[in-house]
């Protein structure tokens, strides 16, 4: 098992919780997405799409779709009312918060993106918390 974060603290956090939880045979790396190579039976890629221009979003699902054998979990803010609503607000009040950045993905441009990398969709959820959703698409190579 491999496991990768862009934030060298998220890498070192997640090696102590696995080591923690008795999981000795992971290995935590620090490295940006675009840097990922190998090949896995499963891609998880959680929560990273927000921070991809709409346009990039298609090459970073092509990406994690190369890189797995049999099946990829991707996860995503998706484009809807309520989102794009509390996005025009963020925008009123401009500050370290990050949320005006935070892009938004068209749930059908993510499966289109599946489809033509030779995945088709197993099965969906949306995740949620107090203040924050995302969906989940789970897809096996067909």
């Amino acid at each position: 098992m491999s496991a990768s974060d862009i934030s060298d603290a998220m890498a070192k956090e997640a090696a102590t919780r696995a080591k923690a939880a008795g999981i000795r045979n992971a290995k935590f790396y620090t490295s940006d997405l675009e840097s990922v190579t190998g090949k896995y039976d499963t891609v998880t890629c959680v929560d990273v799409a927000i921070h991809y221009p709409t346009e990039k979003m298609s090459e970073m699902i092509q990406h994690l779709c190369s890189l797995a054998n049999r099946r990829v979990i991707v996860s995503f803010a998706p484009k809807t009312w309520y989102y794009v609503l509390l996005k025009k607000i963020g925008e009123l009040f401009p500050g370290p918060s990050k949320t005006t950045r935070a892009y938004l993905h068209d749930e059908e441009v993510v499966r289109q993106a599946l489809r033509e990398a030779g995945f088709e969709v197993q099965r969906e959820e949306m995740t949620a918390t107090n203040f924050y959703f995302s969906r989940l698409l789970e897809a096996t190579r067909v």
